[in-house]
């Protein structure tokens, strides 16, 4: 048989043809490695959810009957089987990380091969793994489970935990370093709630009443039909605010980083509440920022997440430091002439959220568009230390906002030189 003989020829046999041990740990090993194929192609959204857990069943089954099914009588050649099982997984496999699509459509870095058909596609796996997970918990035990996680998890996060001390000096250079720490295990709790919720949005968005309150959300329905900027920090679960914009049918598109990764793009728009109402995602690239200003020419809401490390920004301060912010936010509402909304989202206990909508604030205008752009850019600046003051423990404080590493580089780098 060609199969048979190309299995051998080749010394392929990462699989063994004979029986194994029946075992929970080893059943639940073959199932994660039957998804895998599975998810990553549904990760590249290159078939429907109900083709992707027949294929996998399938997978799965045929496996099954490989390794642990062991009888005397058996009504098919378990060496022919094995042979067949284990092509249909490289087929399987190789459908998967095919990239089918059309590479300008996305903003696609060039990737070593390691990373976009190893690295990539088991990392996709275990996010989309772990939000199976999750999904399939009650809401409530998912969020608790999800903070745990990460308090656990944090802890061993040696770099990021230095990153957060060096950021949280600049900010809060009087806090105690008890007070630090606190603010640090609080952080980490907040992102795995993060990780966590995002697989409940659609059962939290039929529930809302229990789990939200909106402060001055009105403010959407004035603005309807009206072109406008929205800014929000990486505070709380980020993903809840499609919510008030689905209720009062505000049309909204979201300005979002499209991840290194992009077999995690479809996590990544989840957590902003893709699913939910009529949101879309416009990725923040090159062809980010024309089709943010054709949302706004047809009289839609821009939303964008300002807070962030930007190399190419404009010069700005933050806490009194100085950083490069985006100026996306203040170039987009000042060429329309549209007003800038801030949304605060503050988690007030648990799962449960408050998001805050704050009054309008027209752009700088003047004949100097430069500085009326920097000018723009800091306020919306200010806006979000404000917050960040009033709940110091929400904010994503692993951002390298201030170029911590870029610094502690050039000390390392003028320590050697020192050395020699």
């Amino acid at each position: 048989m060609f199969l048979e003989s190309f299995w051998s020829k080749f010394s392929f046999d990462l699989l063994p043809t004979l029986p194994i041990e029946l075992s929970f740990g080893s059943v639940l090993l073959l199932f994660m490695f039957s998804m895998f194929p599975s998810y990553v192609a549904y990760a590249r959204q290159l078939m429907q959810r109900k083709w992707i857990y027949s294929f996998s069943f399938i997978d799965f089954t045929i496996f099954y009957f490989c390794f642990f099914v062991n009888v005397e009588d058996f009504y098919f050649d378990r060496g022919d089987l094995t042979i067949f099982a284990k092509t249909l997984y490289i087929i399987l496999f190789l459908g998967s990380i095919i990239d089918l699509e059309d590479k300008k459509s996305y903003p696609y870095r060039k990737k070593s091969f390691v990373k976009k058909y190893i690295s990539h596609p088991i990392e996709s796996f275990i996010s989309h793994f772990f939000y199976f997970i999750f999904k399939i918990l009650p809401v409530e035990w998912a969020s608790w489970i999800g903070g745990k996680i990460g308090v656990l998890l944090g802890k061993t996060q040696k770099r990021y935990n230095k990153l957060m001390d060096a950021n949280l000096k600049i900010a809060f250079p009087r806090k105690s370093a008890t007070e630090k720490e606190k603010i640090k295990h609080d952080v980490w709790e907040m992102m795995g709630r993060y990780t966590a919720e995002p697989s409940h949005f659609k059962s939290i968005f039929r529930n809302y009443k229990k789990y939200l309150t909106f402060v001055n959300d009105d403010i959407l329905d004035e603005l309807k039909d009206k072109p406008y900027v929205a800014f929000i920090s990486h505070s709380g679960t980020m993903g809840l605010i499609a919510i008030p914009f689905a209720l009062h049918k505000a049309p909204c598109s979201i300005l979002y980083k499209f991840p290194s990764n992009n077999l995690t793009n479809n996590l990544v728009t989840r957590s902003f509440g893709n699913g939910i109402g009529t949101l879309k995602f416009v990725p923040n690239t090159a062809n980010g920022t024309r089709d943010a200003m054709k949302i706004l020419l047809n009289g839609s809401a821009m939303l964008a997440v300002p807070d962030q490390k930007f190399q190419t920004g404009i010069p700005t301060k933050f806490f009194g430091a100085k950083v490069k912010s985006p100026v996306g936010v203040a170039k987009l509402a000042s060429h329309f002439n549209c007003p800038i909304l801030p949304i605060q989202i503050v988690r007030e206990h648990g799962l449960h959220h408050k998001i805050i909508f704050h009054d309008t604030f027209m752009p700088f205008k003047s004949k100097d568009k430069e500085a009326d752009a920097i000018k723009t850019t800091q306020k919306i600046n200010d806006i979000i230390e404000g917050w960040i003051k009033e709940n110091p423990s929400q904010w994503f404080w692993v951002h390298d906002r201030w170029n911590i590493k870029s610094k502690i580089g050039d000390k390392n780098a003028k320590s050697k030189d020192n050395k020699k």
